[in-house]
Order: structure tokens, then sequence, then C-alpha cells
């Protein structure tokens, strides 16, 4: 799009073009690939440029949509930011959608950044699921960048982390990265259009303040005239050269995936390169994120895999649930789930026309039940195994009923009624089952114990009561086999626990 030289946002065209055709976004004609764009603005002067230079850029038949957050940080502050945008919005003949934090409390002055980030992330990430056409635009200028590399640099991120801001993550683009903050407000002054300023922005209590204010500041002395310039310039080279790097092995590492469990080869790990560890570890994030859960802190899990004490590591905590054990050479990261998320569901029975019903577990693997006409001729199981066969009549019998589940704290193990033996079995608990056994403490949260009412009375290659229960010798029979879907490694532990 060509402009007059008196335009104030004449210098971003080019390069604002640029991006949108360096990323796809915009055809070789000025067709555009998504029907809808969606950009996030506060009311702050980067996003305030960068929905002028989309309104300029964006080709006839797309959707352009303001995207504003209310934090409910300070109430008069909120309302003036939102009837600001939602009156640009109007000015530019654009539609707004608003989202606003889920907290109950109308005034938060002492909520922490994070907090705040992770509210609007959710804002987001919400806005792409509904609209699977568009994609987010958003503001963060070439000092957000900087800023963001002198952060990462002493939390200990690791090479990756000198990226500081991509240019694009997922369906989220940052066009504004080459501008900063100076020539951003000088040409919307230029221009005569308005933009708020956030008070809050000179609190020292904020870290990204504190940077700006006074770290950037003494940098600058140090190594005049603009020392931390020249880490955009570093950002952007590390952004390049990750982003042409062959794919990651990821197949060749991972040795087991489910929601809320990976487990891969640390030897495999280790010959990675650091960035490339940080690379590896991300994108095993993402994808549990896809099955909705909540994501331990990268740097915990780069810090404790870079040098792992030679004993294995046994429930070490990484934050959010997860727990890390390094067993024969193969890490094992694993979400220890609460305990209101143990029961599962009553068996199902297959009908006489089903040959077998599978059943996937939320924790990995799954359950096949079918029914036998008769009993196995090693029926009962001489030892414990992957396999548990009951009667028929257990399913429907009027007692307490057989369900599927995982292990709670101090559930005990099903005794058979003490009237059919002469010397009836000590009480025993899960806790005395599990102890001294090699199989890593997380993931025996992740086989399923069948009980019979609160009692369990099989877990697959740990337990079998199932040739103790009531007519045990009379048929038919129900069998349930649990399907493991992890990697020999871990079958050894249940063959010979």
């Amino acid at each position: 799009m060509t402009s007059s030289s008196k335009d104030p946002f004449a210098l971003f065209d080019a390069p604002v073009r640029n991006f949108l055709l360096r990323h796809g976004i915009l055809g070789q004609k000025g067709e555009s690939a998504w029907p809808v764009w969606g950009v996030a603005v506060s009311g702050g002067g980067d996003s305030v440029l960068l929905l002028h230079l989309l309104a300029r850029h964006r080709p006839s038949g797309t959707q352009l949509e303001v995207l504003h957050f209310n934090h409910h940080t300070d109430p008069d502050k909120n309302g003036r930011h939102h009837s600001f945008v939602v009156d640009l919005a109007r000015g530019l003949d654009l539609p707004t959608i608003s989202g606003e934090s889920p907290s109950p409390e109308r005034s938060r002055p002492d909520v922490s950044e994070t907090a705040l980030r992770g509210e609007r992330q959710k804002f987001f990430r919400e806005y792409l699921e509904n609209n699977p056409g568009a994609l987010l635009f958003l503001g963060h200028q070439r000092d957000d960048r900087i800023e963001t590399v002198l952060a990462n640099l002493f939390r200990g991120t690791g090479p990756r982390g000198l990226i500081g801001i991509r240019e694009r993550t997922g369906r989220l683009y940052r066009p504004l990265l080459s501008f900063g903050r100076i020539e951003i407000r000088r040409a919307l002054e230029e221009a005569g259009q308005l933009f708020m300023d956030d008070p809050t922005n000179l609190d020292l209590a904020h870290l990204r303040n504190r940077i700006r204010l006074e770290l950037r500041p003494a940098i600058d002395r140090l190594f005049p005239p603009d020392g931390t310039s020249h880490l955009d310039l570093l950002a952007q080279l590390m952004e390049r050269e990750i982003s042409e790097r062959s794919p990651l092995p990821i197949p060749l590492l991972l040795l087991d995936e489910a929601p809320g469990s990976l487990c891969f080869s640390l030897r495999l790990y280790r010959a990675l390169s650091p960035s490339r560890q940080g690379e590896f570890l991300s994108e095993l994030l993402r994808r549990q994120s896809t099955w909705k859960m909540p994501l331990p802190p990268e740097r915990n899990l780069l810090r404790t895999l870079r040098e792992p004490p030679a004993t294995p590591l046994k429930n070490f905590p990484l934050g959010k649930g997860w727990r890390l054990d390094i067993v024969s050479d193969h890490v094992d990261l694993v979400y220890h789930y609460p305990d209101t998320q143990n029961n599962l569901s009553l068996l199902p029975l297959p009908s006489p026309e089903e040959e077998e019903i599978p059943i996937t577990l939320p924790r990995g693997g799954r359950l096949w039940i079918r029914r036998l006409k008769e009993a196995p001729a090693d029926f009962p199981c001489p030892r414990p195994s992957v396999e548990a066969v009951v009667p028929e009549e257990s399913f429907s019998a009027g007692g307490a009923p057989l369900h599927i589940g995982y292990r709670l704290p101090g559930q005990s193990i099903w005794q058979p009624d003490v009237r059919s033996k002469e010397v009836p079995d000590p009480p025993r608990t899960l806790s005395s089952l599990w102890k001294g056994k090699p199989l890593p403490s997380a993931r025996k949260d992740r086989l399923p114990v069948l009980s019979l009412g609160d009692a369990a009375i099989w877990i697959p290659g740990w337990l079998d009561r199932t040739g103790d229960l009531y007519r045990s010798s009379k048929g038919p029979f129900i069998s349930i086999t649990f399907q493991l879907r992890e990697p020999s490694w871990w079958k050894k532990f249940l063959e010979n626990p």
C-alpha cells in the first residue's frame, strides 16, 4: 500500500506488509489466507498503532476484529481503557470482542504480572479455538523483546530464552518487533492519535518496570550509546538459527506419551545441544497442553535435567502437580493426579452380542472386557498378571459392585469372607503393597485398580485376589485385560514385582 510522505504511519507500511507476506498471511496479489484477523488492543500506544496498520493493510473481504480484556485491577482505569478501545474500534467501523477476568473481585491491585498474563493468554486461546479461520495479532515491539531477553538471562531458561519474544507462535503474530517504543509513540503523536498511558508502567514493584527503568539504563551507561539494543539483534539471530534447523528427532527420543505422562531417553536427550534440549522440552509440554493438562514451569525441568544426581530422583517435584523420576536411563515425567480424580466408573458388562468392550483409560492404556464360556486352565491366576478373571455374577451381585479407579490413600486390599477360612489374612493396605517395589512411585498412580466396594481386588501385575471371590469356580466368567501402552522397560517391573 502506498502512503503519502506526510503520513506519520508511512514508515511502518513496507515492514508490516513484508511481515504479512513473509508469514504467508498475504498472498502476492494482496489476498488473505485467513478470513478473520483479530488484534488485541489494550489502549496503549503499541496496540493502537498496530490496529491502524492492520486496518490499512487488510484485504477487502477480510474481517478485522478488536479484542480487549478487562483484568479488573482498577475499576476506574479499566473502565476508561475499555471505553477508549470501543470508541476507537467504532470509529474504524470494527467490532469489539471483550473479555474479563473470571475473578469475582472487582478490584485486584496486587495481582501478579504472571497471573494477568495467564488470564490474557487464556482469553486469546479461547478466541482462536472458537474461530478456526482466524489469526491474532499482538502489539509487542522491540523494547518488549529486549526486556524479555534480559529477564530470561537471569531466569535460567537456557539458549532458547535468548529469543525473548517470537514473531510467530502458532496463530499469534507480532508485526511490530522491528520497531521501538519511542518511534511508535512519536508517530502516534504526529498523527494526532490518542492512546492510553498506564500509570502502573512506572510502578517499580513490577519486574518488567524495574528492568526498563533501572537495569536497561545502567547497562546503556556502561556500554554507550545503546548497549541493550544489541540484544534485539541477538534475539533475531537466535530465532533464525532455531527456526532453520532440521526437525527434532522426537520419535527417536520419546518412548511413551499419554495425557499427564511422558517418558524419554536421558542418554539421547543429553546428546542434544542445550538450545535443542529446550526446544524438545517445550514441544513435549505444548503437546501436553492439547490435552488440557496443567504444565510444570519449563525452567524447573531444564534445571533438574541439567545435572541430575547419580542416584535416581524419586518423586522430585517440578510444580503444577508434575513429578520426575530417572530410572534405567529413562526420564519419567508424570502428572500426579489429585485424589479427587481417582474414581472412574462401574465396569460395563458386555452384552451377549458383544465379544469385547474396550475402555480407554484417562491416564494411559486400555481395558479390554470380554465374556468367557469357561475359566482359563490356570484360574485362579497363580501370580499377579495383567489379566483378571471374575465370575459374571460378581457384576450383578446385590452387594458391593465392581468398579475401576486409581489408588486412594489408605485404601485396603479386599479380604474374603473370614467364615470361609480357618485363619483370616491380616488386613493389608495398598501402601504396604507399593512399599519397596521398583516401579517409580508416580507411575503407580497410573495403574488401574479394580475394587470390590472400597477395597482393591486386582491391580495389573501387582495384585490379584479375584481367585478368592465368592463362587469363583462357577461360570460364566468375565476377562478384564490391561493393555499396556508403555515400553518394555516398564513391563519388566510388572512382570517381576
